[in-house]
């Protein structure tokens, strides 16, 4: 039996020298038995090598015929140069391991075979879809930017925390969150990590952030939502403004294209994808600025009113004509808007925070957070809230918290709007929505 231990991967046995030993183990992408010769080409995580079979170096050679598609198999073998016109390294085998033999017919096709596969049943056959090389260069990047951040973050001072995904009152008050039982008491799952970080900053960590799951009980069925999604939450003490949040993000999320650029060229190439440049400081477009390039575009909308996703393209797209970026901040929002939340700073008619829009969508809204007890009080009666429905959050209000301000992520959002993939359940590794519960 072959030694899996002993292994190397498809990557490592490119660069081999001719003539040494190698064991390799991964998936058959193909195989074919031609007479007397063989070909297989065999594919792990780090990519494929074509694998050759001669009766009189392989014993087994009749047993090759068994051997189905995306089966399982160990190889050992030698290297020698491939006659394709790629060039490169191929193995010559000398034994092989049947580790976990595939069923036929495959439920779906994920190898650029000719047949089209729509999302859904990809979805649901996902343990399938993942295994296709340019799905899992996605993950991939993913990972990589998410790196970047802890990096970015590590270095401007910030502690990683994890908070409680439980709550017993909601940020946005309560409208879309998942409710259950806990103990008899009525809980939800957090729809952000809003409450926690705020708590945070009264504990005099100063600077914070989370990398895990949210939650919102949003009967959406648009290209742009899930139900559970990843977010990075972040919230810093002692600023003096929105601007200071701006101004972090910004840097972060160009050190976050740069490190993927630089860091994910392979997958980059084989996605066909380029990533977008930066020039910081992004522009700060005003929303009475934002609602006059709306009108000038054609779009029928008023000062004061919200701005759409349908706008938010349009805007995008006049925003770089004008200011040559492809990202920038919508700020001075009306306080009576929604966007506004009841723990935003009020500074008289405007909310002291600000979209940040990147590719022609919102990625996050930033904002200064009131700190004020008595002020955080009027403004959730104002809101048309009920403060009792608050008293953990704004107990930790009442004994010394600083000023502060943050903003929340969805890192599935940020990695679709930097690569241009249209639905986000292609960059969530299992997604939920309202009707997939499985796998």
């Amino acid at each position: 039996m072959i030694k899996l231990n002993d292994r190397v991967s498809t990557e490592t046995a490119q660069k081999e020298k001719v003539g040494n030993p190698v064991v390799l183990a991964g998936w058959v992408q193909d195989i074919k038995v031609l007479g007397k010769l063989a070909f297989a080409r065999l594919r792990d995580r780090e990519g494929d090598i074509q694998v050759v079979f001669f009766p009189d170096k392989f014993k087994k050679f009749n047993e090759l015929k068994k051997i189905t598609r995306e089966s399982v198999v160990s190889i050992k073998g030698t290297v020698q140069k491939s006659k394709l016109k790629a060039g490169g390294n191929e193995i010559l085998a000398t034994e092989l391991d049947e580790i976990s033999i595939a069923q036929t017919p495959i439920p779906i096709e994920f190898l650029g075979k000719g047949i089209e596969t729509d999302l859904s049943k990809r979805l649901d056959a996902r343990y399938l879809d993942l295994r296709n090389p340019k799905t899992a260069a996605i993950f991939k990047i993913k990972e990589k930017a998410i790196i970047a951040i802890r990096e970015f973050l590590s270095k401007e001072g910030f502690i990683e925390v994890i908070a409680s995904k439980f709550s017993g009152a909601g940020a946005e008050g309560g409208a879309t969150m998942f409710e259950f039982n806990y103990f008899g008491q009525k809980a939800y799952l957090n729809q952000s990590q809003q409450l926690y970080k705020q708590a945070m900053m009264a504990c005099g960590f100063e600077k914070i952030y989370e990398i895990g799951p949210s939650f919102r009980a949003e009967k959406s069925h648009t290209q742009r939502h899930v139900t559970e999604f990843t977010q990075l939450d972040l919230e810093m003490s002692f600023i003096d403004s929105e601007e200071d949040i701006f101004k972090l993000e910004e840097n972060l999320l160009k050190y976050v294209l740069d490190y993927v650029r630089n860091n994910c060229k392979k997958e980059l190439v084989l996605l066909e994808k380029e990533i977008p440049t930066l020039k910081i400081p992004l522009p700060r477009v005003t929303h009475e600025e934002a609602i006059k390039l709306l009108q000038k575009a054609g779009i029928k909308i008023k000062q004061g009113e919200d701005i759409g996703t349908a706008e938010e393209k349009v805007l995008g797209k006049e925003v770089e004509k004008k200011y040559k970026n492809k990202a920038f901040f919508i700020t001075k929002f009306p306080w009576k808007l929604e966007v506004c939340k009841f723990y935003w700073m009020r500074d008289g008619k405007y909310g002291r925070g600000g979209d940040f829009e990147f590719m022609g969508q919102e990625l996050t809204t930033g904002a200064q957070r009131e700190h004020r007890y008595d002020m955080l009080v009027k403004q959730i009666i104002e809101k048309g809230y009920s403060p009792k429905n608050f008293k953990p959050y704004l107990d930790t209000f009442k004994f010394g918290m600083p000023p502060h301000g943050g903003f929340g992520w969805g890192i599935d959002r940020m990695i679709s709007y930097m690569l241009q993939i249209e639905n986000i359940r292609e960059v969530v590794l299992f997604p939920r929505d309202p009707d997939r519960l499985n796998p």
